[in-house]
Protein backbone atom coordinates (compact mmCIF):
# COMPACT_ATOMS: atom_id res chain seq x y z
CA UNK A 1 0.00 0.00 0.00
CA UNK A 2 1.11 3.54 -0.58
CA UNK A 3 1.14 6.50 1.74
CA UNK A 4 -1.15 8.03 3.08
CA UNK A 5 -2.54 5.02 4.82
CA UNK A 6 -5.65 5.69 6.93
CA UNK A 7 -6.78 3.14 9.46
CA UNK A 8 -10.49 2.55 9.72
CA UNK A 9 -10.58 2.88 13.51
CA UNK A 10 -8.82 6.26 13.32
CA UNK A 11 -11.11 7.38 10.51
CA UNK A 12 -14.18 6.35 12.52
CA UNK A 13 -12.86 8.15 15.61
CA UNK A 14 -12.18 11.34 13.63
CA UNK A 15 -15.64 11.14 12.06
CA UNK A 16 -17.29 10.64 15.48
CA UNK A 17 -15.36 13.61 16.88
CA UNK A 18 -16.42 15.79 13.95
CA UNK A 19 -20.06 14.75 14.39
CA UNK A 20 -19.89 15.47 18.13
CA UNK A 21 -18.42 18.91 17.46
CA UNK A 22 -21.14 19.58 14.87
CA UNK A 23 -23.83 18.57 17.36
CA UNK A 24 -22.25 20.80 20.03
CA UNK A 25 -22.15 23.74 17.63
CA UNK A 26 -25.80 23.17 16.68
CA UNK A 27 -26.82 23.15 20.35
CA UNK A 28 -24.85 26.33 20.97
CA UNK A 29 -26.41 27.96 17.91
CA UNK A 30 -29.93 26.98 19.03
CA UNK A 31 -29.26 28.32 22.53
CA UNK A 32 -28.02 31.59 21.03
CA UNK A 33 -31.14 31.85 18.85
CA UNK A 34 -33.38 31.24 21.87
CA UNK A 35 -31.47 33.84 23.87
CA UNK A 36 -31.69 36.30 20.98
CA UNK A 37 -35.46 35.77 20.79
CA UNK A 38 -35.76 36.42 24.54
CA UNK A 39 -33.76 39.64 24.23
CA UNK A 40 -35.91 40.72 21.29
CA UNK A 41 -39.11 40.05 23.24
CA UNK A 42 -37.80 42.01 26.23
CA UNK A 43 -36.73 44.89 24.00
CA UNK A 44 -40.12 45.01 22.27
CA UNK A 45 -41.89 44.98 25.64
CA UNK A 46 -39.71 47.78 26.97
CA UNK A 47 -40.23 49.76 23.78
CA UNK A 48 -44.02 49.37 24.05
CA UNK A 49 -43.97 50.53 27.68
CA UNK A 50 -41.83 53.52 26.74
CA UNK A 51 -44.19 54.35 23.86
CA UNK A 52 -47.23 54.16 26.15
CA UNK A 53 -45.59 56.44 28.71
CA UNK A 54 -44.58 58.89 25.97
CA UNK A 55 -48.12 59.02 24.57
CA UNK A 56 -49.59 59.74 28.00
CA UNK A 57 -46.92 62.35 28.63
CA UNK A 58 -47.66 64.05 25.29
CA UNK A 59 -51.42 64.04 25.94
CA UNK A 60 -51.02 65.51 29.41
CA UNK A 61 -48.58 68.13 28.09
CA UNK A 62 -51.10 69.10 25.37
CA UNK A 63 -53.87 69.39 28.00
CA UNK A 64 -51.64 71.55 30.21
CA UNK A 65 -50.75 73.80 27.26
CA UNK A 66 -54.43 74.21 26.39
CA UNK A 67 -55.26 75.06 30.00
CA UNK A 68 -52.50 77.69 30.08
CA UNK A 69 -53.83 79.20 26.85
CA UNK A 70 -57.31 79.35 28.34
CA UNK A 71 -56.01 81.05 31.47
CA UNK A 72 -54.13 83.58 29.37
CA UNK A 73 -57.26 84.16 27.27
CA UNK A 74 -59.45 84.86 30.30
CA UNK A 75 -56.81 86.93 32.07
CA UNK A 76 -57.58 85.14 35.29
CA UNK A 77 -61.39 85.65 35.09
CA UNK A 78 -63.51 82.56 34.49
CA UNK A 79 -67.13 81.71 35.00
CA UNK A 80 -68.31 78.90 37.25
CA UNK A 81 -69.37 76.85 34.23
CA UNK A 82 -65.92 77.12 32.67
CA UNK A 83 -64.26 76.05 35.91
CA UNK A 84 -66.60 73.05 36.20
CA UNK A 85 -66.02 72.09 32.56
CA UNK A 86 -62.25 72.31 33.02
CA UNK A 87 -62.52 70.28 36.22
CA UNK A 88 -64.51 67.61 34.37
CA UNK A 89 -61.86 67.41 31.62
CA UNK A 90 -59.08 67.02 34.17
CA UNK A 91 -61.10 64.45 36.14
CA UNK A 92 -61.57 62.36 32.99
CA UNK A 93 -57.86 62.64 32.09
CA UNK A 94 -56.89 61.59 35.63
CA UNK A 95 -59.33 58.65 35.53
CA UNK A 96 -57.83 57.51 32.21
CA UNK A 97 -54.30 57.82 33.64
CA UNK A 98 -55.31 55.81 36.74
CA UNK A 99 -56.90 53.12 34.56
CA UNK A 100 -53.68 52.94 32.58
CA UNK A 101 -51.65 52.66 35.79
CA UNK A 102 -50.01 56.05 35.32
CA UNK A 103 -51.29 57.79 38.47
CA UNK A 104 -47.85 58.97 39.57
CA UNK A 105 -46.56 62.47 39.83
CA UNK A 106 -44.62 63.98 36.94
CA UNK A 107 -41.18 63.31 38.38
CA UNK A 108 -42.00 59.63 38.88
CA UNK A 109 -43.50 59.37 35.40
CA UNK A 110 -40.47 61.00 33.80
CA UNK A 111 -38.08 58.85 35.86
CA UNK A 112 -40.01 55.69 34.90
CA UNK A 113 -39.91 56.67 31.21
CA UNK A 114 -36.16 57.32 31.47
CA UNK A 115 -35.59 53.94 33.14
CA UNK A 116 -37.62 52.15 30.49
CA UNK A 117 -35.77 54.00 27.72
CA UNK A 118 -32.39 53.12 29.25
CA UNK A 119 -33.42 49.47 29.70
CA UNK A 120 -34.65 49.32 26.10
CA UNK A 121 -31.31 50.67 24.89
CA UNK A 122 -29.40 48.14 26.97
CA UNK A 123 -31.59 45.30 25.78
CA UNK A 124 -31.19 46.34 22.17
CA UNK A 125 -27.39 46.47 22.62
CA UNK A 126 -27.44 43.02 24.22
CA UNK A 127 -29.67 41.78 21.40
CA UNK A 128 -27.26 43.07 18.76
CA UNK A 129 -24.30 41.48 20.57
CA UNK A 130 -26.11 38.13 20.79
CA UNK A 131 -27.13 38.39 17.14
CA UNK A 132 -23.50 38.96 16.12
CA UNK A 133 -22.42 36.01 18.31
CA UNK A 134 -25.11 33.75 16.84
CA UNK A 135 -24.18 34.81 13.30
CA UNK A 136 -20.54 33.98 14.07
CA UNK A 137 -21.55 30.56 15.39
CA UNK A 138 -23.66 29.96 12.29
CA UNK A 139 -20.68 30.87 10.09
CA UNK A 140 -18.47 28.46 12.07
CA UNK A 141 -21.08 25.73 11.69
CA UNK A 142 -21.36 26.37 7.95
CA UNK A 143 -17.58 26.21 7.66
CA UNK A 144 -17.43 23.01 9.72
CA UNK A 145 -20.09 21.37 7.55
CA UNK A 146 -18.49 22.58 4.33
CA UNK A 147 -21.49 24.65 3.24
CA UNK A 148 -19.33 27.55 2.04
CA UNK A 149 -17.62 25.45 -0.62
CA UNK A 150 -17.88 26.63 -4.25
CA UNK A 151 -19.30 23.24 -5.23
CA UNK A 152 -22.27 23.73 -2.89
CA UNK A 153 -22.93 27.20 -4.28
CA UNK A 154 -22.67 25.95 -7.86
CA UNK A 155 -25.14 23.11 -7.28
CA UNK A 156 -27.63 25.05 -5.16
CA UNK A 157 -30.21 25.54 -7.88
CA UNK A 158 -29.90 22.39 -9.96
CA UNK A 159 -33.30 21.10 -8.84
CA UNK A 160 -35.00 24.30 -9.95
CA UNK A 161 -33.70 23.81 -13.49
CA UNK A 162 -34.45 20.10 -13.73
CA UNK A 163 -37.65 19.48 -15.68
CA UNK A 164 -38.02 15.73 -15.98
CA UNK A 165 -38.83 13.74 -12.87
CA UNK A 166 -37.09 10.52 -12.02
CA UNK A 167 -38.98 7.44 -10.92
CA UNK A 168 -37.69 7.76 -7.35
CA UNK A 169 -38.73 11.44 -6.96
CA UNK A 170 -41.64 12.09 -4.64
CA UNK A 171 -44.71 13.47 -6.42
CA UNK A 172 -45.64 17.11 -5.80
CA UNK A 173 -48.94 18.14 -4.24
CA UNK A 174 -50.30 19.11 -7.68
CA UNK A 175 -49.40 15.69 -9.10
CA UNK A 176 -51.02 13.89 -6.17
CA UNK A 177 -54.25 15.85 -6.61
CA UNK A 178 -54.61 14.88 -10.27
Amino acid sequence: MRWPLVWRSRSDADLAAARAETARLRLERDAARTERAAFRTAAVSASEKFTDATIVNDCLTDDLTAAREQLAEYSGRRTVGEVLEEHDVHRKALAAAIDAGLDRNWEQLIAAAARVHKAAGEWMADHEAEKRRADGLQAQLDDALGLNAPAVDAGSSWQDRREQRMKFDKPTAAEEAS
